[in-house]
């Protein structure tokens, strides 16, 4: 949005957090709103005196659109404010999770999108989900937040499967959070069965959670330590690498938009073994792109783990195929001009 020099931005985040997930500096076209960023998560209590505060905000910049997300707990500040044009933006989980937590969590989902003009949605469950809420489907922009295709890309793969190591076997690569949403307990499970047949497998867990203590106390009671490898957050730069020497991304996640760190795996042509939920299926059919297995089964996983292992000549056509559909679906420089377009359609209500 900067480099377009269409937009002025102004930019702010509510809650703080000790985890970097964005080493660039911002550019300079990019102004950063004063804001008292509250390092614990944010209560529904404090929403009364953030609507003031956000008010101001408002008045001081008068934007012309506000692009705000995730919805229940980001996008209901400016609703709140009942600002218009107002874009909401999912995040994937805020609709096919939160919004059905509680009643609460309903009435708050079916208030932000009464109140807002458009929605952008990553992938079509989540425009399905929010038709369901009444929304408007033809105020509705479907895209993925995408891919740089330029550094997420399959090659030098015999060099990156050097460096890494474990040339010999399957190499599973597993980026994501240790949480219960993603399944993460599933694909442990998982991947212990598929051993006791397939012994040289490896898997790499990239980044953390909540639920490591749990992770690392399965890993070692069960025996696994000399197949399952952890080497915490990586940058974009190194994930690169880790993309591209593996055989299969693995994702057993219960819920999901169109997985930014699926998209990524298989633009470098990691194939993806992922859960059979909605979103995963608009992007992986079985053996083109991937393979999928029944949401929660761990039995099902080890099945096609193991048939993966056992047919590992079958892998380069679904690399082939996986970059491809991301080419075509997922390319950023595309996305970007959607969201662009987006805008210009809002403002213009």
């Amino acid at each position: 949005m900067a480099d377009s020099n269409q937009h002025e931005v102004f930019w702010f985040r509510l809650e703080g957090s000790e985890r970097v997930q964005e080493e660039r500096e911002f550019p300079q076209s990019v102004h950063l709103v004063e804001w008292n960023v509250k390092e614990s998560v944010v209560h529904w209590l404090d929403y009364p005196h953030l609507k003031r505060k956000f008010a101001a905000v408002i008045e001081k910049i008068n934007p012309d659109v506000i692009h705000a997300g995730p919805i229940q707990r980001v996008a209901f500040l400016a609703a709140l404010n009942d600002f218009h044009p107002l874009i909401s933006m999912s995040w994937g989980f805020d609709m096919l999770q939160d919004a059905h937590r509680n009643l609460f969590w309903k009435s708050v989902t079916r208030y932000v999108l009464n109140k807002s003009d458009w929605l952008i949605a990553d992938c079509y469950a989540v425009k399905n989900m929010a038709s369901k809420f009444g929304f408007t489907s033809e105020n509705v922009t479907v895209f993925p937040w995408g891919v740089d295709l330029d550094l997420f890309s399959p090659d030098n793969r015999k060099q990156a499967r050097k460096k890494i190591g474990y040339s010999d076997g399957l190499l599973i690569i597993h980026t994501r959070s240790w949480e219960l949403r993603y399944g993460v307990g599933v694909a442990l499970r998982g991947l212990k069965s598929a051993l006791d047949s397939r012994p040289n497998i490896h898997m790499l867990m990239l980044g953390g959670g909540s639920q490591g203590k749990q992770v690392k106390q399965f890993v070692r009671e069960n025996g696994m330590d000399d197949n399952v490898h952890f080497l915490g957050y990586q940058s974009n730069e190194k994930l690169v690498d880790f993309y591209r020497a593996g055989d299969i991304y693995l994702s057993a996640s219960h819920v999901d938009g169109s997985s930014v760190a699926l998209l990524e795996a298989m633009s470098c042509g990691c194939v993806p073994v992922v859960s059979d939920i909605p979103s995963n299926q608009e992007w992986v059919t079985d053996d083109v792109e991937g393979w999928t297995f029944n949401d929660g089964s761990a039995k099902d996983l080890s099945d096609v783990l193991i048939n993966v292992a056992n047919g590992r000549d079958r892998l380069t056509e679904n690399r082939v195929a996986a970059r491809a559909k991301i080419e075509k679906f997922a390319d950023w420089d595309k996305g970007i001009q959607k969201l662009l377009q987006t805008y210009e359609i809002a403002a213009a209500l």
